[in-house]
Formats: structure tokens, C-alpha cells, sequence
């Protein structure tokens, strides 16, 4: 996909993300717990870690080009 080879595709996703780890719309949240008694926000660090993952993979995988490629 010549999208996934784009820079500026992946500056978007990273900021994207990172503006999505900036919690500003739960700071007066009432605590409350939900699923396994922890709080909401867990799940939320924990789903936006596994983003984080599958973007991290596929900009190593897609975008940079690796020196042992060259080499063949």
C-alpha cells in the first residue's frame, strides 16, 4: 500500500495517538470501577497500548528500510 510508505500518513497516526493519551475529558470524573473492579481508564491505557503496538509494527514493517535488504 504506497499510503503506508507516506510520512506524513504516519505523523498523523503517531499525533493521533498521542492526542488520544492526552485524558482531558475525564479529569472530574467520578472514580467508579467497572470489569475485573478496576477503574474505566485502565482498559482505555490498555486499548490504546494495543494501538500503539499494531502502528509501531506495521511503520517497521512498511516504512523503514532496512540496511540487510540492501545488502542482498
Amino acid at each position: 500500500m504506497p499510503i503506508l510508505k507516506s510520512s506524513f500518513f504516519w505523523f498523523f497516526c503517531f499525533t493521533v495517538i498521542f492526542l488520544l493519551s492526552q485524558d482531558f475529558w475525564s479529569w472530574q470524573q467520578d472514580i467508579s470501577f467497572s470489569l475485573l473492579h478496576l477503574p474505566p481508564w485502565v482498559f482505555y491505557f490498555i486499548a490504546l497500548q494495543i494501538i500503539l503496538a499494531v502502528a509501531l509494527l506495521l511503520f517497521v514493517l512498511n516504512f523503514w528500510e532496512t540496511s540487510s535488504k540492501e545488502d542482498r
